[in-house]
Parts: structure tokens; sequence; C-alpha cells
């Protein structure tokens, strides 16, 4: 009997951890999905942006300086 209940509490783990993953999946598709439809033309490309250039970094931070300008303020 103790087997028993062992096993069911080890099968109601895994339905609930297959469930959430299942969950986490479908949203994640669905996240895909509606950026292909909604925005075909977004590559991603801005996302994770590795080697930013100094202009961009300046338009990040909303200000259009160079490092030299902001050297000479500060000193």
């Amino acid at each position: 009997m103790e087997l028993a209940i062992k096993l069911l509490f080890m099968i109601g783990i895994i339905l609930l951890v297959v469930a959430i993953f299942g969950s986490l999946v479908w949203l994640w598709v669905g996240g895909i999905d509606y950026m292909a439809k909604k925005h075909p033309n977004y590559k991603g490309e801005d996302f994770l942006n590795w080697d930013p250039k100094e202009e961009d970094l300046n338009k990040v931070a909303g200000r259009e300086v160079s490092d030299e300008n902001l050297y000479n303020e500060i000193y």
C-alpha cells in the first residue's frame, strides 16, 4: 500500500512538471508566432547589441556627446 502511494505521488509530480513545462512552451511559441505575424521585418538584431558603436550608445543614453567632450566637461 505504501508503495502505491509513493508511485501515485511521483506520477502526480511528473504530471505537474509536464503541465508547467507545456504551458511555458505554449506561451513561448505563441509569442514567436505573434512576432512573426505582427512584426515580420523584425530580425532581433538590436536585442543583444554585443558590439555597439559609439553613436548607438549616445542615442540609447539620450545624448549627443562624444567621449572627448564628456571628458573635457568633467576635467
